[in-house]
Order: C-alpha cells, then sequence, then structure tokens
C-alpha cells in the first residue's frame, strides 16, 4: 500500500500532505486488521513463543494443554496457535481407558491479541466411584475390537465412549481403538478430522458417546 500511494504522491506533490496521512493510516489498518496469536508448542505443561498475525479465516486464538498416561510411557503436550473459530471445543476433557491409560486435555479459545499467553491447567479426576460403568479396552496401533472388560467410572465422568482411529500430538501419531469412561465434555468428538491447534489433529472413524450406565445395570440404562 505505502509505495504505490508515494508514487501518487510524487506526482501531484501539490496534495501530498493531504494524501500521505491517508496513506499511512491505509497502511496501518492493512497491517494491523488480522488476529494476532501466541504461537509455540512444547512436550511440557506450558510454553511461551511470539505474536504472529493469523490467517483471515482464523478469528480464534486457542492454547491446548494434554497429559496422556499410556502403559508405561506419559507425556505432556502444549500448543497455542491461531484457529477458525468453528473448530473451537472448549474444554476441559477427560477420558479413562482400560489398564490405567488416561488423557486429560483442557482448550481455551479467545479472540483479542495476545490473549492466549500464559499457561491453563491440565484437569484432574477424582478417585472416588460415581456408581457408574463403561466397557472398557484400549489397543494402540490396531485396526479391529477384542474383548471389552467394565470399567468402574469416578469423578466427573460419568459417560462412555467408544472410538477408533489416530491422534496426531505434536511429533506423536497414536493409532488408536479405545473405550471407557469420560467426562461429558468429550462427546463432542465426531467421525472425521478435527483440528483442535496447530499440530493437534485427530482422525476418527468411530466416535460413539452416551450416558454411563449404573454399576450392575445393562449398557444404555440411566
Amino acid at each position: 500500500m505505502l509505495p504505490r500511494c508515494s508514487a501518487h504522491c510524487s506526482k501531484h506533490p501539490g496534495t501530498m500532505w493531504v494524501a500521505l496521512p491517508l496513506c499511512l493510516l491505509s497502511t496501518l489498518l492493512a497491517t494491523g486488521s488480522a488476529l494476532q496469536c501466541e504461537v509455540c508448542a512444547s512436550r511440557e505443561q506450558s510454553c511461551s513463543g511470539p505474536l504472529q498475525p493469523c490467517a483471515p479465516s482464523e478469528g480464534t486464538c486457542i492454547t491446548v494443554v494434554a497429559e496422556m498416561r499410556l502403559v508405561g510411557n506419559s507425556f505432556s503436550y502444549t500448543g497455542k496457535s491461531c484457529l477458525e473459530p468453528k473448530n473451537c471445543e472448549p474444554g476441559p476433557f477427560s477420558l479413562t481407558y482400560a489398564h490405567n491409560v488416561t488423557v486429560r486435555a483442557n482448550i481455551a479459545c479467545c479472540d483479542t491479541d495476545g490473549c492466549n499467553a500464559g499457561a491453563i491447567p491440565v484437569p484432574t479426576v477424582s478417585s472416588v466411584p460415581n456408581g457408574r460403568q463403561c466397557p472398557s479396552f484400549f489397543k494402540k496401533g490396531a485396526y479391529r475390537w477384542q474383548e471389552k472388560e467394565l470399567l468402574a467410572c469416578t469423578g466427573a465422568e460419568d459417560h462412555c465412549v467408544e472410538e477408533s482411529g489416530i491422534l496426531t500430538l505434536g511429533g506423536i501419531t497414536l493409532t488408536k481403538i479405545a473405550a471407557g469412561c469420560v467426562s461429558p465434555g468429550t462427546c463432542v468428538k465426531r467421525v472425521g478430522v478435527k483440528k483442535y491447534a496447530q499440530g493437534v489433529v485427530e482422525v476418527l472413524s468411530r466416535a460413539d458417546c452416551y450416558p454411563a450406565p449404573r454399576a450392575g445395570g445393562g449398557i444404555g440404562e440411566p
């Protein structure tokens, strides 16, 4: 914008002092109209990075923090980026599968410059049984179900989920078939491709979620 304005003004010196402020204002508006978000990624529970301008369709700043515990392994991840508002699914979310496999995640969205600075907490789940139960199963790299076991749900995890697909979290890709107890917010998951943040993408071929039955009752019993 500014070079074109300067060229125009140079052809008409008498209008330079009127046109130049307008040229500068137009340039500032053009460069300052995009939302700016903090962008970073880390295998820790927090991260910080520079503010970067978002694409026109990305009207949301997002922070994602997750903690996964698999059989014999555990890791954390934090990501901050720009995101399309339609993809924002605020947390927290918690999932518990067979063999003490757990996922704890939190997502926060906002829409002003630099609003995703700082940290958000990883959710915790009470260990007190809530009287509900779910069929449970977890298998990495699997493509078909095997026998499920019943899992006693605890805390706020009063729904059951059965899902299969691929989760990309930073540089980690996990193919999984899983079933277990989850918090109600986890039921936002849908079949298809879902981008939660930059570097956090899930592709699900199955995503069933329903209220957990009471212990001793049948599946689907409220």
